[in-house]
């Protein structure tokens, strides 16, 4: 399969997992605040009467009849499969409806040493002018939920895509052991003393892995080279705590909407090797109707 922004990883590292399927990462609050949502044996269910839906991602194949006895929203249900590697056949009782991979992701696997060797050529000099500026004109801090709302409102990304991933990012940072594993980073106009650019970095201790959510920037830091001094800052803080995978997810694929294909562009210049998962799998579950 051929892609637009490098090599896919021949051997996937074996601590490898999209980030939906971390333990804290938080995944049963993505459904719409309107619904009910839980968490069942190896996914979540969400509904929203008389529709209900489950998701699973993993190689394992789901336990349906586990899933059914558990959680108070076993009614009728369509169940999504994500699977991350492996097996490409499709089981009994599932159907697929296309052979598109379900995402697209990236990852680095960040080593002792210089990272930024890996990095493109763009990207170096990005990160080299960036922190040319540091504090004397900018600082990296960590700043607190509701600057970095406040300054995410006011972003580029707002502006043309609006604020659900906002919106679901701070569902999730409700939850105890979500809010124990983000940083929220913010670049610091010293004089201005405005956040210009943002991000958080979900870690997995366990997954020995992390992964960049709801980054942004604000138009008066386009000549900044901010949002590489995020990434380079993500980077090097991972890099001290002894993280292994940084993710970058949701990569462009033909079909999608050509105005994501910029963002996909900037984050393939960080040394990444990719992973497509195999093409999503449906099913229907029967079960009680109230």
């Amino acid at each position: 399969m051929q892609f637009l922004y490098g090599e896919f990883a021949k051997e996937i590292p074996e601590n490898f997992a999209p980030p939906e399927a971390w333990e804290d990462f938080g995944t049963v609050m993505y459904p719409p605040k309107i619904c009910a949502r839980e968490e069942v044996p190896g996914g979540i269910r969400w509904s929203l009467w008389p529709l209900t839906f489950e998701q699973y991602i993993g190689d394992e194949e789901p336990d349906l009849e586990l899933s059914k006895k558990a959680g108070a929203l076993a009614r009728n249900r369509v169940a999504a499969w994500r699977r991350v590697r492996g097996r490409q056949t499709k089981p009994g009782g599932w159907m697929q409806f296309s052979k598109k991979p379900w995402r697209i992701d990236g990852y680095h696997k960040l080593e002792s040493g210089d990272y930024l060797t890996a990095w493109q050529k763009n990207a170096r000099r990005d990160a080299r002018l960036w922190r040319e500026a540091l504090d004397t004109l900018y600082a990296m801090e960590e700043i607190p939920l509701e600057e970095f709302k406040s300054a995410y409102f006011k972003s580029t990304v707002a502006k043309k895509f609006g604020t659900s991933l906002l919106d679901v990012f701070e569902r999730k940072m409700e939850l105890p052991q979500v809010l124990a594993q983000v940083k929220l980073w913010g670049a610091r106009n010293l004089k201005t003393k405005a956040i210009i650019a943002g991000t958080a970095a979900h870690y997995s201790a366990k997954n020995r892995s992390s992964v960049r959510e709801c980054p942004f920037i604000l138009p008066e830091a386009r000549q900044t080279f901010a949002m590489t001094g995020l990434v380079d800052h993500w980077f090097a803080h991972s890099q001290k705590n002894g993280t292994e995978l940084l993710l970058f997810t949701c990569f462009w694929q033909k079909g999608e909407p050509r105005g994501w294909q910029g963002f996909s562009e900037f984050k393939s210049h960080f040394g990444l090797q990719y992973v497509a998962y195999p093409p999503l799998l449906m099913r229907f579950i029967p079960g009680k109707f109230f």
